[in-house]
């Protein structure tokens, strides 16, 4: 009987190896469309994303809605299991941290130097105030003076106002709000460019191999460029590609 008990607890424990459930968070601020709505049938881009790499995966997971700064936060202090970032966002020393591995790529994605006007050029950020959201990483925010707000909507709410002469910000989250609360916008300068991977604990490191696998097949499928096709095209870009 105890020779049976230990065979059935090893077996429990081989299953909740090999289908683990790891908690993260892609909310951003909250105002990141498209990459996250509040719409739970149409939850956003990075939700999507998600969901379809755990499934391939074998993997459950939980998305819990945090604010940006606590995301990192949480994640700093091991109480969720990944996010997703681009490491164009981190500076060197971010990027070394040895708490964390990284997936493959999944998703490009640029930042740009956001005004009202265009800007003469070069654009020097040093000293200067910039526009940034808060609890986002950008990786020389050493050069310059961040002034924090708590969305992208609220960055173009404030250069409507003249609150910030300049803002960092994507393009798409730019586009989208620049159309819905028709605040007009230039695009300056690209800021960061790269891709977006899942940023996970180290101690997940076994993991990879299978995100990894995961995500490689669904670029092969064509899956996450008809999950970004089906939230841009909601987007009226025309007249509004960066430059």
């Amino acid at each position: 009987m105890r020779t049976l008990l230990i065979i059935v607890a090893i077996c429990i424990c081989g299953a909740l190896k090999a289908n683990p459930k790891l908690t993260y968070s892609v909310s951003g601020s909250g105002n990141y469309y498209p990459y996250y709505t509040h719409d739970p049938k149409h939850p956003g881009i990075l939700p999507k994303v998600v969901s379809a790499i755990l499934d391939k995966a074998n993997i459950a997971g939980e998305n819990l809605l945090l604010p940006a700064k606590r995301t990192v936060l949480y994640l700093e202090q091991g109480k969720i299991d990944f996010d997703l970032i681009s490491p164009s966002w981190l500076n060197e020393q971010q990027r070394k941290d040895t708490r964390f591995v990284y997936s493959d790529a999944i998703l490009s994605v640029d930042e740009y130097l956001v005004s009202t006007h265009q800007l003469d050029k070069p654009i020097i950020l040093n000293s200067k105030e910039v526009g940034t959201v808060r609890g986002y990483y950008y990786h020389d925010d050493s050069d310059f003076k961040r002034i924090d707000f708590n969305s992208e909507k609220e960055l173009l709410q404030a250069l409507h106002r003249g609150r910030i002469k300049l803002a960092i910000i994507g393009d798409l989250p730019a586009i989208y709000w620049s159309q819905k609360l028709s605040v007009p916008i230039y695009f300056n300068t690209l800021h960061s460019q790269g891709n977006m991977h899942m940023r996970m604990q180290a101690k997940h490191r076994v993991l990879l191999d299978r995100i990894n696998e995961a995500i490689n097949e669904l670029h092969r499928q064509g899956q996450f460029q008809k999950i970004t096709q089906h939230y841009v095209q909601s987007i009226p870009i025309t007249g509004m590609q960066p430059n």
